[in-house]
């Protein structure tokens, strides 16, 4: 029997090697498993951050909705009911009507109030120029107003008081007429409080009145009323046997020194005149009762 240990390992040994070498073929398909994991990891990763992204906007809006529900709950609180209610300024207006013109309700909390809105409920009366309304936790309000003054008395349909920026306060009784300015305007309608008309040209009138103030033409000189005519121009009425004048804004500078020194070298009185034109910066227009001049 022959043995050939040597001969007959060898030829096995190889076999051996051949039957466990990798095959690369076979080794592919587990590479690609391992992708489609990897993808599936990243999906379920943006998932879950969706996820909790949706139930953070969620906590969000149930504690806001919360926050809200707990803030109107202490808004009515009877501890920050509205019990005091602060005015200053007013001297026209009397304080319950500011008050009354708020429109609170009884028992309204003081963080409820819109604060702008009583300011404009405020403001609608004409007397009021300006209304601040502030808050002073835990109960009161503080009302600081602005008044309109009277500037002058405006005639028209009837007698009206009326502010410097030309807004329609009242009618004028004959107690606040004294010391005001009377300027008659023609307006085409009956005038109504809170109507507002031309601030400028009202302006003027006050200001032309006042130039009788210097007593230029004597100290009994004074106008009766200052009429604003449709060409920009005013006519100023003296009085019962006194003359009209004609004055323009523009020209108003040193027309009654002018008029004044013309009276004094024609030799002549207020009451010897018909009219005066002034309405020009140069020169003044008279003419007299008996026949017409010109100087």
């Amino acid at each position: 029997m022959n043995w050939r240990s040597g001969s007959s390992d060898r030829p096995l040994q190889v076999e051996e090697e051949a039957a466990f070498r990798p095959n690369r073929r076979f080794l592919r398909p587990v590479a690609g498993g391992t992708g489609r994991s990897r993808r599936v990891g990243r999906l379920a990763a943006r998932y879950w951050k969706a996820i909790a992204f949706v139930a953070l906007l969620t906590g969000v809006i149930v504690l806001g909705y919360l926050g809200r529900t707990d803030l109107q709950r202490l808004q009515r609180l009877r501890y920050f009911q509205v019990t005091d209610l602060v005015v200053e300024g007013n001297r026209q207006v009397p304080t319950a009507t500011i008050v009354n013109s708020l429109g609170l309700s009884p028992r309204v909390g003081i963080l409820e109030v819109d604060l702008q809105a009583l300011s404009e409920r405020i403001v609608r009366n004409p007397w009021i120029k300006t209304a601040h309304v502030s808050r002073r936790l835990p109960v009161s309000l503080l009302i600081r107003v602005v008044e309109r003054r009277p500037r002058a008395v405006v005639l028209a349909d009837r007698l009206y008081l009326a502010s410097e920026d030309g807004l329609i306060l009242k009618e004028a009784g004959p107690d606040e007429m004294p010391g005001l300015p009377i300027v008659r305007i023609e307006v085409g309608h009956p005038l109504k409080v809170g109507e507002r008309i031309e601030a400028s040209r009202l302006g003027h009138g006050v200001r032309l009145w006042q130039q009788f103030d210097r007593n230029t033409l004597g100290p009994g000189v004074r106008p009766r009323e200052v009429r604003l005519e449709g060409d920009g121009s005013f006519t100023v009425s003296l009085g019962h046997g006194l003359p009209r004048l004609r004055f323009r804004e523009e020209a108003l500078g040193g027309q009654l020194d002018r008029l004044a020194r013309v009276l004094q070298i024609r030799g002549i009185s207020l009451h010897a005149l018909e009219y005066a034109d002034l309405r020009f910066l140069d020169k003044v227009i008279v003419k007299p009762l008996p026949k017409g001049g010109e100087a």
